[in-house]
C-alpha cells in the first residue's frame, strides 16, 4: 500500500524543455564551442600577449598588436610563448584522469561541468588582469584543467542520453563544434585584440562562459533525475539501455589498465598525440613566421590561420563518413601520406621568395590532412570500449576513462609541441621545424597499417546482403501446390 501512496516529486519548471534531447545536445555543444573559442583566441595572440607583459615597464606602450611587438626580441618571445602554450597541456594532463574517474563513478555531470566553466572564467579574468608572466602561466594552466573537464563531461553527457547505435552520429556532430569554435575564435580574438585592446578578447570569452554556465545550471539530466518524471516519455526504455546499470558496472568494470593493454587504443592515442604536437607547434611559431617575414599584426595572423581551420571543419565531416563507409585504416593511411609533404611545404614560402599567398593553399591542404588523421581516433576508441564490454553496444562502462585518455594524449602533444617548436624555431628556423614535424607523420604510417582498424585490411569490405534462396522458395510453392 505504501508504494501506491508514494509521494511523487513535482516536475521542475520548464521540465519538458530542460530535459529534452535538443537542450541536452546544445548544452554539450555550447560547452565545447566555448572552451574551444577561449583556447583558440590564444592561437595567434600568445606571442603578442607575452610581448605586452615583457614591455609593461615602458609605461604607455602602444605597439602591443603590431609585428614589432614580437620581432624586437624574437628568440626570447619564441621561448616564453612555447612555455606559455605548453602550460595548457599540463593543466589538461592534470585534469583528465580526475574527470575521467569521476565520469565513470557519478551519474550527475552538472557539478563537474560547473566547476570546469568556473575555472575557464577565472582563467579569462587572470589573462585580462595579468601584470606578470607567472600570472599568465597560472591562467593557461586553469584553462587546461577547464577543457579537460568540458571535453570529458560533454562527451559523457551525450553518451548518457543517446543509445549506442546513434552515438557515432551525435558525437560526430558534437566534435564538429571544436573546429567551429576555432574558426570563430581565431579572427574574433585577433580583431578584438588589435582594435579594442588586450582586454577585449577575454571579456568576450567571459560572456560566452556565462551563457555556458547558465545552460549547465538549468539542465535536467535523465541519469540523476527521479525516474517517474520521465514515465510519460515513450523512449524511456531506449534511454535506460544506453548505459550499464550500477550493478553491472561493479561486476565488469573497465579499468585504466585494461584499456591501456589494447594496442589498438595505444596507437590511436599515439596518433592523437602526434596531431596535437603538430597543431600546437604551429600555435606559437606560425604567428612569429608571419610577423617576421611579412610584418603581419595580430589581426592579420588570426585571419590567415582561417585558411587552415575552415577546410578542417568540412574535412572532419567528410572523413568521418569515409571512416564509416570504408573503414578507419584507409582514411588514416591516406591522410598520413598527404600530411607528410604538407608539413614540409608550410615552411617553404618566405619574403625572399615573394608574397605570402602561396602559403594559403598549403595551409588549406594542411588543415584537410590533419582532420583526416584525427577522424579515425573516435571510432577506434569506441570500438575498443565495446570490445572490453563483451561487444555490448548498450554498455558504456569505461567510456569516460577512454575519453580522459584521449584528453591526456592530446595534452602530451600540446605540452611537447609548443615547447619543442619554440626552441627549434629560434635554433634551426621554421623550415627545418616543419621538416621534423612531417617526419612524425611519415614514421607513424607503419603503426597505422598494422593496428588501426583491428586488422591489416586496408579497406573495410562493404557488408553484402544475403540474397534469398530462390530454389527453396520455388520448392515451397510447388509443395503447396501438391498439397492443394
Amino acid at each position: 500500500m505504501s508504494s501506491i501512496h508514494k509521494v511523487i516529486k513535482p516536475r521542475p519548471i520548464l521540465f519538458r524543455y530542460r530535459a529534452s534531447s535538443f537542450f541536452v545536445f546544445w548544452t554539450a555543444a555550447v560547452g565545447l564551442f566555448t572552451s574551444t573559442f577561449v583556447h583558440s583566441i590564444l592561437f595567434p595572440l600568445s606571442p603578442f600577449i607575452v610581448a605586452r607583459i615583457r614591455n609593461l615597464d615602458k609605461g604607455e606602450w602602444t605597439d602591443h598588436a603590431k609585428s614589432t611587438a614580437i620581432t624586437d626580441n624574437i628568440e626570447l618571445t619564441s621561448r616564453d610563448t612555447g612555455v606559455l602554450v605548453s602550460l595548457y597541456a599540463v593543466g589538461l594532463l592534470a585534469g583528465s584522469p580526475i574527470f575521467g574517474w569521476l565520469g565513470d563513478r557519478i551519474k550527475q555531470r552538472r557539478l563537474p561541468m560547473l566547476l570546469g566553466t568556473s575555472a575557464s572564467m577565472a582563467a579569462n579574468l587572470l589573462f585580462m588582469l595579468s601584470t606578470t608572466y607567472s600570472m599568465l602561466l597560472v591562467a593557461r594552466f586553469l584553462q587546461g584543467v577547464s577543457n579537460a573537464c568540458v571535453w570529458t563531461m560533454c562527451l559523457c553527457l551525450i553518451a548518457d542520453n543517446w543509445p549506442r547505435d546513434q552515438l557515432g552520429s551525435q558525437m560526430g556532430k558534437l566534435v564538429g563544434f571544436y573546429p567551429l569554435g576555432m574558426m570563430v575564435g581565431l579572427p574574433a580574438g585577433g580583431l578584438l585584440y588589435s582594435e579594442l585592446g588586450h582586454e577585449a578578447p577575454f571579456i568576450a570569452s567571459m560572456i560566452l562562459s556565462a551563457i555556458d554556465f547558465v545552460m549547465r545550471l538549468v539542465i535536467i539530466e535523465r541519469s540523476s533525475a527521479p525516474a517517474e518524471w520521465f514515465e510519460e516519455d515513450q523512449d524511456i526504455e531506449r534511454r535506460d539501455n544506453a548505459s550499464c546499470d550500477s550493478t553491472e558496472k561493479v561486476k565488469n568494470q573497465v579499468t585504466w589498465l585494461r584499456l591501456l593493454k589494447q594496442p589498438r587504443l595505444i596507437v590511436s592515442l599515439a596518433l592523437t598525440s602526434i596531431v596535437a604536437t603538430v597543431m600546437s607547434a604551429f600555435e606559437p611559431t606560425l604567428s612569429l613566421r608571419l610577423a617576421q617575414e611579412w610584418g603581419f599584426n595580430a589581426a592579420g595572423c588570426s585571419l590567415i590561420v582561417l585558411a587552415y581551420m575552415i577546410p578542417s571543419i568540412i574535412a572532419s565531416i567528410i572523413c568521418g563518413k569515409l571512416c564509416d563507409r570504408y573503414g578507419t585504416k584507409i582514411v588514416a593511411l591516406v591522410s598520413l601520406l598527404l600530411a607528410t609533404p604538407s608539413c614540409i611545404l608550410i615552411g617553404v614560402p618566405s619574403s625572399y621568395h615573394g608574397s605570402f599567398w602561396p602559403l594559403v593553399p598549403i595551409l588549406i591542404m594542411g588543415g584537410i590532412t590533419i582532420a583526416g588523421c584525427q577522424a579515425p581516433v573516435f571510432p577506434e576508441i569506441a570500438k575498443v570500449v565495446d570490445n572490453e564490454n563483451g561487444g555490448d553496444a548498450n554498455c558504456s562502462d569505461g567510456l569516460a576513462r577512454s575519453y580522459s585518455l584521449f584528453n591526456a594524449a592530446y595534452g602530451v602533444g600540446m605540452c611537447v609541441g609548443p615547447l619543442a617548436a619554440g626552441y627549434l624555431y629560434a635554433c634551426i628556423g621554421f623550415f627545418w621545424l616543419c621538416t621534423i614535424l612531417s617526419a612524425l607523420f611519415f614514421c607513424f604510417i607503419p603503426l597505422a597499417y598494422f593496428f588501426i582498424g583491428g586488422d591489416t585490411l586496408i579497406i573495410k569490405p562493404t557488408p553484402v546482403l544475403e540474397e534469398p534462396n530462390v530454389s527453396c522458395i520455388t520448392l515451397t510453392v510447388s509443395e503447396l501446390n501438391i498439397k492443394k
